[in-house]
């Protein structure tokens, strides 16, 4: 029977702790090589014993894209309301399996096992070879039962071309369904599929493999709420461009666009996520019913959810189609700027001295000098460049974009140069309106910026520093204000957002009238501070160490000696030299600071908490970290390297993070 929970602000129980870990990452004694989610169940015990109430997870929906490790990144999702199969539990149906079928899976999973990180593609073939095997023997009796009948109604909207996807991927080996004969789903889809005996056979798979990971998720978040453990959930921002939601619904989304974000301190020639953009104007035309439908299917299973990259249901980060970085994008929607207002409001002569000079790459000898070294300026001219003229040179057509740079056979560092190349200009033209005008992104830091006057340069900055850090604050505000109360309301779980990055001065005040929990990680400080002071974390925040997108903070301790030193001496407040390597007494007196705050939810990575542990904590810190955020092709496959099991049988590691939880403000 499924336990009434809640999670709301200023509640009976006011400050809650949790742990983050992926549920890829989770390591038990009957794992397949990957966590999964009837994993959840024995992390919740961990949890309870030590005094947690909440579990915070990253997205878990299919992300089957490229069918191989690429797939691993969890934030590309291809069906907002499928689960990934890679998470089914083969040990439910063990008495479903031969003799034979049980020795080798039981050898197959050892091998897994023995693995540091997760083989995501031998993985995923060993579910769906055993989930096919299952399918044949078991499919009758399921298909007729209740419960199967009702999940397939009840979800049939986003079931059917869910399964249609998927069929028509295997078939034609590619998820790209612009490429496909039927480029857009209809009902005439799924009826052409069921017709047909074999592709009938493989959409009831679809079903059938659903219907189960439903099954699984839903006892082990019911177990939770046993415990008093809640569950929080991932909403990512984007969806895969080649993605069922795209297919059924392209009017939803940009799909000439990539949505990514500006450069910061993880990334600083930007991220291109590759998702498209949402078309907003459309989405509230039926008051954004997609999204309503989406966050139903999730509250489900989820008390509470952290809604990835808050910043873009303010502005999205948008870049063009044939961009490989983020350089070159802008955000959207924004209020661009006129070439009259350029001219009148900043003096800078767009037209008198040419738009082209402004908005094409700024191309010269000593440019092409500056970038690939002066022995090397013949070969990129003859090779790349075209010569207009007056000193200047533009792309040749063969290279006149970044796609086409990234798909010929050139060395790294060449490629990495004529990217630069293309990036030298000083303003974008605006998506949809070209007689439109924003300043290209870090402008300061081009070539093109650094060939003007001292004068000019000055104009460049105000303009920038206007766009950037002013102009577009109220537009955004009404922007978040139209989508994110219609989202939120849509359930009755407990909203946080990720609000890190470029953040408008106006964000933190929206998300306050609007009870949406703010992300504090100390040393990410959204203004002058040398770290966060969390002296002053508003109980409406999530508070944490570390996220999946950085180091932890034992790894963290070693990055910058001198950032270490003043951290150690300013905010620990001890004497002394910093020690070069974070003890376990270290670690300790960071979680307790962190403990003690007034945020409503404190919630640290699970790594950061084996880092109080001598004993348990992993020999290399380094190769805990899950993402690196600057590399949209990172293989996320860290994986604990300890049981689950070991750690609830761990009652002295537990009763000491109980007794520290139960001494701090988190204490009941």
């Amino acid at each position: 029977m499924t336990v009434p929970f809640s999670l709301k602000p200023y509640g009976n129980k006011p400050h809650h702790t949790g742990l983050a870990v992926p549920v890829f990452s989770l390591r038990t004694k009957n794992s397949s090589g990957i966590g999964q989610f009837s994993d959840l169940k024995i992390l919740a015990d961990f949890a309870h014993q030590a005094g947690m109430d909440l579990i915070q997870l990253l997205p878990i929906n299919d992300t089957t894209t490229f069918m191989d490790w690429r797939d691993s990144y969890p934030y590309r999702a291809i069906s907002v309301f499928a689960l990934h199969p890679i998470y089914i539990n083969l040990h439910d149906f063990w008495e479903d399996l031969t003799d034979r079928q049980q020795s080798d899976l039981l050898k197959e999973e050892k091998e897994l096992n023995l693995l540091e990180q997760i083989d995501y593609e031998r993985v995923l073939d060993l579910k769906w070879n055993y989930i096919k095997l299952l399918y044949d023997k078991k499919a009758k009796k399921i298909q007729a039962s209740d419960a199967y009948l009702k999940f397939i109604n009840k979800n049939s909207l986003w079931l059917e071309p869910y399964a249609c996807f998927c069929v028509l991927r295997n078939q034609e080996k590619s998820a790209d369904f612009s490429k496909w004969v039927d480029k857009t789903y209809s009902e005439k889809v799924y009826a052409k599929l069921k017709a047909n005996e074999s592709t009938d056979v493989e959409l009831e798979l679809q079903f059938f493999m659903q219907y189960f990971l439903h099954q699984q998720l839903k006892a082990a978040i019911d177990y939770c709420h046993q415990l008093g453990v809640a569950v929080k959930g991932d909403i990512a921002i984007g969806i895969a461009h080649d993605s069922v939601d795209a297919w059924t619904n392209p009017e939803l989304f940009n799909l000439n666009m990539q949505a990514g974000a500006p450069p910061d301190v993880f990334a600083v020639n930007g991220q291109n996520w590759g998702f498209p953009t949402y078309n907003w104007e459309r989405m509230a035309e039926d008051n954004y019913s997609w999204w309503k439908r989406r966050m139903q299917a999730m509250s489900e299973y989820f008390d509470a959810y952290r809604l990835d990259h808050i910043l873009g249901f303010f502005r999205i980060w948008e870049i063009p189609q044939e961009s490989v970085r983020g350089l070159l994008g802008q955000f959207s929607p924004a209020l661009a700027l006129s070439a009259e207002e350029i001219e009148r409001s900043y003096g800078i002569p767009l037209r008198q001295w040419g738009v082209e000079r402004f908005t094409k790459p700024f191309i010269k000898d000593w440019v092409i000098d500056d970038i690939f070294g002066r022995d090397y300026r013949d070969q990129i001219i003859q090779k790349y460049l075209k010569y207009t003229g007056f000193g200047n040179y533009a792309f040749d057509q063969a290279y006149d974009n970044q796609r086409k740079i990234e798909a010929a056979h050139i060395d790294e560092w060449i490629r990495l140069g004529l990217y630069q190349l293309h990036e030298n200009v000083i303003f974008v033209q605006d998506h949809k309106n070209p007689e439109l005008f924003h300043p290209r992104i870090s402008v300061q830091n081009t070539i093109s910026f650094q060939e003007f006057g001292a004068e000019y340069q000055e104009r460049i900055k105000r303009l920038y520093n206007d766009y950037f850090y002013g102009r577009n604050y109220n537009f955004w505000k009404d922007r978040a204000y139209e989508k994110l109360p219609v989202i939120k309301d849509s359930t009755e779980m407990l909203a946080c957002g990720e609000d890190l990055g470029m953040v408008p001065d106006n964000v933190p005040d929206v998300m306050y009238r609007l009870q949406i929990l703010r992300l504090i990680v100390e040393r990410m400080p959204n203004d002058d501070h040398f770290m966060n002071p969390l002296e002053y974390a508003p109980y409406l925040s999530v508070v944490t160490t570390s996220s999946h997108d950085t180091s932890n903070l034992r790894a963290w301790w070693t990055e910058d000696a001198e950032t270490t030193q003043r951290y150690y001496n300013e905010i620990m407040g001890w004497q002394g030299p910093a020690p070069s390597v974070a003890s376990a007494e270290i670690i300790e007196q960071i979680v307790k600071r962190h403990l003690n705050t007034n945020a409503m939810i404190v919630a640290l990575p699970i790594q950061d908490w084996l880092g109080m542990s001598e004993d348990l904590r992993a020999a290399n810190p380094v190769a805990e970290q899950i993402n690196i955020p600057a590399n949209p092709f990172h293989y996320w496959r860290y994986r604990l390297h300890i049981d689950l099991e070991e750690l609830v049988e761990n009652r002295e590691f537990t009763d000491f993070l109980y007794q520290i939880i139960s001494n701090s403000k988190r204490s009941n």
